[in-house]
């Protein structure tokens, strides 16, 4: 049976001074999986905040990672905080189903999708996680035999500091290998990512605290470090303003599943050459 879900626009719910503290860290998640990880009138993303006690936000229903058709989940929280809430979310995303009106998600693609992980994280991790010359990523994918792929540095949009880190592969070894990458990456003390961007209009600029000068954003969709809700309110049905018609990954302009990097493997298509 699919998950029964809630409005998409809810995505938030905590109280606005509640404090937040330890790593920011980002992963990407399918528009239509946003739904899953939200759950029935935010019931899942207020489980995950509670028992796992991880800030959480999940961009809003019109907003998506420059490049890609893919909404951002943004945590923070110790290491090992983020570690158990990534895995939870990504488990979310292996098990979810689009739903019946997600015409034009692509199935077999889908499937493909729900085999990789994929973190954002700031240009220093990236580099971290790289290696010089590729060698730790190399050691990566020998390591738990996986596919792991990087947004190229020249490819970010510009006035983004962050990188698209994607790894494929068996669900087991996955995990364990992002496990090893978020311990990397919370050991980054140069690493500086911010809890609110404005994905639809970086040129505008933002300031420390994440907020762009003409966003949004401003005042509300916030996660659970901030008040109330969207806007838009409960009461609109759906998940998504195109009614689930922009599967993505069928239109130019949109990666299927990878950005780049150093993989020959047979997923080669996972990332650009």
């Amino acid at each position: 049976m699919d998950r029964k879900r809630a409005p998409d626009s809810q995505q938030d719910g905590g109280p606005r001074k509640e404090a937040r503290s330890g790593t920011i860290l980002k992963m990407l998640c399918p528009y239509y999986s946003a739904g899953a990880i939200i759950g029935d009138q935010g019931k899942e993303i207020k489980t995950i905040k509670d028992d796992l006690g991880v800030a959480i936000q999940v961009s809003k229903k019109d907003v998506r990672f420059p490049k890609t058709d893919e909404r951002v989940v943004t945590f923070q929280g110790d290491c090992e905080t983020l570690k158990k809430a990534i895995k939870h979310v990504q488990d979310l995303i292996r098990n979810d189903k689009p739903p019946p009106s997600a015409k034009n998600v692509d199935v077999d693609a889908n499937e493909k999708r729900k085999r990789a992980l994929k973190l954002v994280v700031a240009d220093t991790s990236a580099g971290r996680i790289i290696g010089k010359g590729g060698e730790n990523i190399k050691a990566l994918k020998e390591k738990y035999t996986v596919v792991v792929n990087t947004s190229k540095k020249g490819d970010v949009t510009p006035g983004l500091d962050e990188r698209v880190v994607s790894v494929e592969g068996d669900d087991d070894e996955v995990d364990r290998c992002v496990t090893e990458i978020v311990e990397n990456i919370c050991n980054d003390d140069k690493a500086k990512m911010l809890w609110r961007v404005d994905y639809n209009n970086l040129d505008s600029g933002y300031d420390d605290q994440g907020y762009s000068s003409r966003s949004h954003y401003d005042g509300y969709g916030g996660g659970y470090d901030r008040p109330g809700y969207d806007r838009s309110g409960y009461d609109r049905p759906g998940y998504d303003r195109s009614g689930y018609d922009r599967s993505g990954y069928d239109r130019p302009g949109y990666d299927r599943s990878g950005y780049g990097g150093y993989s020959s493997s047979p997923y080669g298509r996972y990332g650009r050459r």
